[in-house]
């Protein structure tokens, strides 16, 4: 007998879910793609425990007839297509016919189903990819599947998921992409019966952004179009006021699809130009129509990957829509941008600020501002710091370089200190400490600044609420998707709170399965990156020396808490060997 075997249906059927079922999102996007090309207008989805304990979504579509409903779980049996050549005019976000299949074999799952024509729905249970009851029900007509035990029968699979709150995360992602993608869906994402993103009937872009990205991403929009005789790109970008520290406030669409385009992303990113700081990336909505033949959606089972046969003609169009909008969109910042919400009263809060300040300055003298001036003479500013913990290191300070380097000297070298780098890590240590002792030193805000979150931010707020409390930050629900903090550590001063808040939902987010310490390091190291001085601050005397007092007494001042040098060193032997003074 042979050694080549042909594999059993359900073995092979495994072996493809690994390509297209990945995780709880991936089964999730599989059947809501399904759901949107049987032209549904309503589509509910229900996730327990991260969507391992059950996946359910509902739709109104136009539902199948038992046999359609029994062959659908075949694999590659599609109603799509049915030739080769239909792969170049491809219209629907399913074609591969794998979804189900693949999806049956690795849960416990059913389908409940009925056309419009039919009295009763079809019923089917499978389990470990064979039906094990085939019956009728009742139901309306549309689509209903439920997943349950998802990844049961390959224990490997379920052992190298993330954490829950991380393929929440995941699932929210695709739903909002999915969301996004079409205008005239409704959706309903549930997370253990918790409402999590909802784009109601009828509702237009801008309140889809503004639902899950709030009022500031929405009022921050710029709309952008191109056309050639074979391409049209439109869409929305937010001006530079409005950035995320990854890419994920980035979507693209190909004909509705999806997709991730590392080319066509660089291609938005060049077209901001100047105008992005580094390190932040632009929250941006683009939709590219192409004829489908010059399009090939068929690269990878999960679609999302695309090749284009003119992709250096989208990469310029897409470029030049982008410059096109930011040069004629008004891109000033509205002082109140960080601080209030759109629909709610600034002027309440202007009244509450005054007569805070009214009352702070009641009892001061108004001699305090009509003095005359003070000035005197200018004095050198060359000063020296002795380290207290490092006797060995004496430090003559000469300048400030660039408003980048401290510049000095010590005992024949001359040393080089980045200011951001020192800043940076003598603010993380001393954050440390504060969280390490339980007394992180606090700061209640007179007005709680508001910040808007996505959906899946918000998720990863609320997992990681005991973070930010032993971090000195003070965040409350403020409707929607939306946290007011009223208190924030002291240590980081006048710098700009939301903004910091931002960064560390995003690091949060990034890291998913980190441990509770691991996770509050991220976080103390975002901050203090955040809080730094930066490149570009003009520091003063007292500032610099205050800065380097702190910074000769940490504990381990020769990289910051992402691993830079702080300090660099050089021997004044070696300056003379540059100038050829000695060889």
């Amino acid at each position: 007998m042979g050694r080549i075997q042909v594999l059993p249906a359900n073995v092979a059927n495994q072996i493809a879910a690994g390509e297209v079922v990945v995780r709880p999102a991936s089964c999730v996007k599989e059947l809501l793609e399904n759901a949107i090309d049987a032209g549904a207008k309503n589509i509910t989805i229900n996730i327990e425990d991260a969507g391992k304990k059950l996946i359910e979504i509902k739709d109104d579509g136009c539902g199948m007839d038992e046999t359609d409903a029994v062959n659908s779980f075949l694999r590659h049996a599609t109603s799509k297509i049915t030739a080769i050549k239909d792969l170049d005019s491809i219209q629907t976000l399913g074609f591969r016919g794998e979804a189900l299949a693949s999806i049956a074999s690795v849960s416990r799952m059913e389908m409940i189903t009925r056309t419009l024509k039919d009295e009763a729905a079809t019923r089917i249970l499978f389990e470990n990819g064979k039906i094990q009851k085939n019956e009728k029900a009742a139901a309306n007509p549309g689509t209903i599947i439920r997943v349950r035990d998802l990844f049961y029968n390959t224990p490997a699979r379920l052992k190298f998921l993330k954490s829950k709150y991380t393929e929440e995360a995941q699932i929210i992602d695709t739903v909002m992409s999915q969301g996004l993608s079409k205008e005239d869906i409704s959706l309903k994402l549930f997370i253990d019966g918790k409402e999590a993103v909802v784009f109601p009937p009828g509702a237009d872009f801008k309140e889809k952004v503004c639902a899950v990205f709030g009022n500031e991403a929405c009022a921050a929009l710029l709309e952008i179009g191109e056309y050639t005789d074979n391409i049209k790109i439109t869409g929305f970008i937010c001006a530079p006021s409005v950035t995320k520290t990854n890419r994920s406030g980035q979507f693209m669409f190909v004909n509705g699809r999806v997709i991730s385009s590392r080319a066509l992303s660089y291609a938005v990113y060049e077209g901001y130009g100047t105008l992005l700081m580094k390190g932040n990336y632009p929250v941006t909505f683009i939709f590219i129509d192409i004829n489908p033949s010059f399009v090939d959606v068929n690269v990878h089972p999960t679609k999302a990957e695309v090749k284009f046969r003119n992709e250096h003609d989208i990469y310029v169009l897409i470029k030049k829509a982008v410059e096109n909008a930011l040069a004629a969109g008004n891109l000033t910042r509205n002082a109140y941008a960080d601080v209030f919400d759109g629909n709610q009263n600034q002027d309440s809060y202007k009244n509450a600020v005054g007569e805070s300040v009214n009352r702070f300055f009641s009892n001061e003298s108004h001699q305090l501002f009509t003095s005359p001036l003070v000035s005197g003479p200018r004095e050198d500013v060359s000063f020296q710091t002795q380290s207290q913990r490092r006797q060995y290191f004496n430090f003559r300070f000469l300048g400030q370089v660039n408003l980048t380097y401290i510049v000095g000297e010590e005992q024949g070298n001359l040393v080089i200190i980045d200011q951001h780098a020192a800043h940076e890590k003598v603010l993380f240590e001393e954050i440390m400490k504060e969280i390490n002792s339980g007394k992180v030193r606090i700061q209640e805000m007179l007005i709680p600044e508001v910040v808007e979150m996505t959906p899946a931010e918000k998720l990863t707020v609320e997992n990681n609420m005991e973070v930010f409390i032993k971090m000195g930050i003070e965040l409350e629900p403020f409707g929607g998707n939306a946290f007011g903090i009223r208190a924030h550590p002291v240590i980081i001063k006048n710098k700009a709170i939301g903004n910091i808040v931002k960064a560390v939902v995003d690091a949060l987010k990034e890291k998913g399965t980190a441990s509770a310490d691991e996770a509050m390091k991220d976080a103390a190291a975002t901050m203090a990156c955040r809080a730094a001085y930066k490149a570009g601050d003009a520091l003063n005397q007292n500032e610099i020396e205050a800065l380097l007092t702190r910074y000769f007494e940490i504990d381990a001042p020769f990289s910051c808490p992402h691993g830079r040098p702080p300090i660099v060193k050089i021997g004044f032997e070696e300056i003379e060997k540059m100038f050829k003074r000695k060889l």
